[in-house]
């Protein structure tokens, strides 16, 4: 970080002092990732001024590094001549990426622009989902016949590597283009050339729908320790391979989105975004965190007399309701994310919900136990701990066992857990709570007062 900041000082001073070759000279040295953070420490005007003096291969590679904030800074009046240049340098996930958030004007002249091979391998990316295998694929891959020899093979690879980047894997086809099987690059340089391909191949290869999510694509990943995973369409032809750095994209994408979600926030708000904008993707869950509030505080009006007779009551219902909210927080969290890494599904929920349960209990006995000695040293009243730890108890349970079983129902409706699950359960854990306490205190008021 220490090295970002003095590169930082150095680039902006020679910028100043009109040292546009020696930014040059000195931005060569450095590394695409790391040009991309000096650029976002940077006004939008010198943004623009120093990615335009990149070289095209790499400001092909910093524009994907850069967060969309600088991007769409610095694309905002880029020359459309050196942006074609440097989508022509891009592989085609990056390349259809970029053009999918550009205008539709602006998109269409690039796309002409642009030599008519990469132009149609960028189109056909554009026609899947962006959340798809198809979406997150790149077209550039080496496939190989596997009546193929060996030699012919490595010719092969050796005349397309530099327009495909890594290759860990050959994808072996069949004389349809359909997937038949896979050879590890290593494999393909130490047997004997004259050998046919189809006799090293593995024919237990592993492959992804066109269409597949691209969280499971993930959980693939994770499953098998892929680098390289073959897409192949409806009919088993390959079409596509996904790396493994994309796929580190897209966890990071999944947990963001999780995490806004369950925030109450869409996945496109963005940090920078004018206030109106955020507002009308922030208020509609507001407004229904109120309506939910509200039901909440309707449940506390049934209990006016007993909190009349005891006023002391109060005092103690966030308490009740937030080590609800709190326990119920951690159980959402933890099966959303055994929900997302396939950890769990509905073959083994019971097992979670009885582990929930379990875990209510026992954490329910222990904090109520707590509280309600907390409650009885402090206050004298020996009933009113009893009533307090008991609600503790049933609180803790109930934001344990539906913890789990909230997002398995929005799942089972095919709604994303991670949008909706807090708001029913934060509503759940404080009326709950304001009854079981409250109720109690009902029950037992003569022994309270």
């Amino acid at each position: 970080m220490d090295g970002i900041k003095q590169d930082v000082v150095k680039i902006t001073d020679l910028i100043e002092k009109g040292g546009k070759q020696y930014v040059k000279e000195h931005l060569a040295e450095l590394h695409p990732a790391d040009i991309a953070d000096i650029i976002e420490t940077l006004n939008e005007e010198k943004k623009k001024e120093l990615f335009n003096l990149l070289h095209t291969e790499i400001a092909s590679k910093v524009i994907v590094e850069v967060n969309e904030h600088s991007r769409d800074q610095i694309l905002e009046d880029i020359n459309k001549e050196k942006l074609t240049d440097i989508v022509e340098e891009m592989s085609s996930d990056d390349a259809a990426d970029l053009i999918a958030d550009l205008p539709k004007e602006e998109a269409k002249d690039i796309l002409e622009k642009l030599h008519w091979e990469d132009s149609t391998e960028v189109q056909k990316l554009l026609k899947y989902p962006e959340d798809t295998a198809g979406g997150i694929m790149q077209t550039e891959l080496l496939s190989v016949r596997e009546e193929m020899l060996v030699e012919d093979a490595i010719i092969q690879l050796m005349a397309s590597s530099k327009n495909i980047g890594d290759v860990p894997n050959v994808f072996v086809v069949d004389k349809n283009r359909r997937l038949v099987g896979i050879l590890p690059v290593r494999k393909l340089l130490i047997v004997k050339h004259e050998i046919p391909i189809s006799e090293i191949i593995d024919r237990n290869v592993i492959s992804v729908n066109v269409n597949e999510d691209q969280e499971e694509v993930a959980n693939i990943f994770k499953k098998y320790d892929l680098l390289s995973l073959a897409v192949v369409d409806d009919d088993g032809r390959l079409v596509g391979r996904i790396q493994i750095d994309d796929i580190v994209d897209v966890l990071v994408e999944e947990a963001s989105e999780d995490m806004l979600h369950m925030a109450g926030i869409y996945q496109d708000e963005k940090i920078m975004d004018p206030p109106l904008k955020s507002v009308r993707m922030r208020l509609p869950w507001l407004v229904i965190n109120l309506a939910t509030a509200t039901l909440a505080a309707s449940v506390v009006g049934l209990f006016q007399d007993t909190l009349q007779a005891m006023v002391i009551l109060a005092m103690f219902m966030p308490i009740v309701a937030g080590m609800g909210g709190n326990a119920g927080t951690q159980a959402l969290t933890v099966t959303i994310r055994g929900i997302a890494l396939g950890e769990l599904s509905f073959s083994n929920a019971k097992r979670a919900v009885l582990n929930g349960i379990t875990i209510g209990i026992l954490n329910g006995v222990v904090t109520g136990a707590i509280m309600a000695l907390i409650a009885y040293y402090w206050k004298g009243n020996y009933m009113l701990g009893i009533v307090l730890g008991l609600a503790m108890m049933i609180n803790l349970f109930i934001a344990n066992f539906f913890g789990i079983i909230i997002p398995l129902v929005l799942k089972w409706f095919k709604i994303d857990p991670a949008v909706a699950s807090s708001i029913f359960l934060t509503t759940l854990t404080d009326c709950i709570g304001f009854i079981s306490f409250l109720g109690l205190a009902t029950i037992f008021i003569k022994h309270l007062v």
